[in-house]
């Protein structure tokens, strides 16, 4: 199968998505003229608050974090817990973030308060749930309330046993006869729709495949080169951030929003139970890096596993102009010089400095 693109003197004017037919074209979006700019906020509105003093700070973030569901003391607050991994199963007895002993909970598992799909639908039973990424609500330097933990933010070895317990959720799920499909989703800020500022993952269990999974085993078993064709042609103009150890994330057209980010496991086509550690690893050290390299943006994201289709990752980027009409998404012309290049240095620069961590840690 080919890749439908049209070139113009050595520039990607527009390319069709071979999973959902989606035509993207590069256009100026962020040059034309905008009669919105009149309608700026106030500047009383707009003005920054000002800072709190460190006293004041402190007393602010601890009524936050007794309020707060998913933080620490307040499990009562949540549904029954399914599983946790403590920091000491993860950390050395040196390493415990500061204010934690090696007993207390790093990562926790709930039943969603709201299944994402009906009980009815799932054997009577829910089976949607919440990984609680960390035990921290802040950021350990944190100078304000919007200094959040965010989950790039945490060291790689944290990041692989989030994944880690993601697998085992997605096992435990499946063994419900009636889940066809788990689906691990995330969002990251206000804007991409998280409800909560704490990090935090959801799995989703669903007595069918998932649309857009299921949309992949189609093409997949049509055109099993497909997923090869793709890495390739996005290395091809320039769009990879990183490849190796059969895995590459790069910037790719193929999303649902203008900023839109992969990461593709081209050797590992199994359900995400399956993976090999070692693999599963790997896939968490280059998605790691990219979310270190994106930052606190906002962005959802998901994982999509199964028999029939490599394991990957999407992610979509909440931050950049774009127009989806009619099944075709309107990028910025420039969205790949402006995006990819400095990311993709960013992912290289955190790959050198997290070499040695990532080599150190054992699981």
């Amino acid at each position: 199968m080919t890749i439908e693109y049209g070139m113009k003197d050595g520039v990607l004017l527009w390319v069709r998505s071979p999973f959902d037919g989606t035509v993207t074209y590069f256009n100026d979006i962020h040059r034309k003229p905008h009669a919105f700019r009149h309608l700026t906020r106030p500047q009383h509105l707009a003005a920054t608050p000002p800072p709190l003093a460190p006293r004041e700070l402190q007393v602010e973030m601890e009524r936050v974090r007794n309020t707060c569901v998913f933080c620490p003391g307040n499990e009562a607050m949540t549904m029954e817990e399914v599983m946790r991994v403590t920091y000491g199963e993860i950390y050395d007895s040196t390493s415990v973030p500061s204010g934690f002993h090696a007993d207390d909970w790093a990562i926790r598992v709930v039943r969603n308060i709201i299944p994402r799909v009906p009980e009815e639908c799932t054997g009577g039973k829910n089976e949607s749930y919440v990984i609680i990424e960390d035990g921290r609500h802040f950021l350990p330097d944190a100078t304000g309330l919007s200094d959040l933990m965010w989950s790039g933010a945490l060291p790689a070895q944290h990041c692989y046993h989030v994944f880690r317990v993601a697998a085992e959720v997605v096992r435990r799920s499946m063994t419900n006869t009636t889940v066809k499909s788990v689906l691990i989703r995330k969002h990251q800020g206000r804007e991409s729709g998280a409800s909560q500022p704490h990090i935090h993952i959801q799995a989703i269990g669903a007595d069918r495949i998932f649309p857009d999974v299921e949309r992949d085993l189609e093409v997949t078993a049509q055109h099993p080169d497909i997923w090869q064709e793709s890495v390739d042609l996005m290395r091809e103009l320039g769009f990879h951030i990183e490849e190796g150890d059969g895995i590459a994330s790069h910037w790719s057209p193929f999303g649902k929003f203008g900023r839109h980010f992969a990461v593709i496991s081209l050797q590992d086509w199994q359900p995400l139970p399956d993976i090999p550690d070692t693999r599963l690893r790997l896939f968490a050290q280059y998605t790691h890096r990219l979310l270190r390299a994106l930052g606190t943006a906002p962005y959802d994201l998901e994982i999509h596993h199964g028999e029939g289709i490599p394991l990957h990752l999407h992610l979509n980027g909440r931050r950049y102009v774009y127009a989806n009409i009619g099944g075709t998404l309107n990028s910025p012309a420039d969205v790949a010089e402006n995006v990819v290049p400095p990311t993709r240095d960013i992912v290289r620069l955190l790959a050198r400095q997290m070499a040695e961590e990532e080599q150190s840690w054992q699981c």
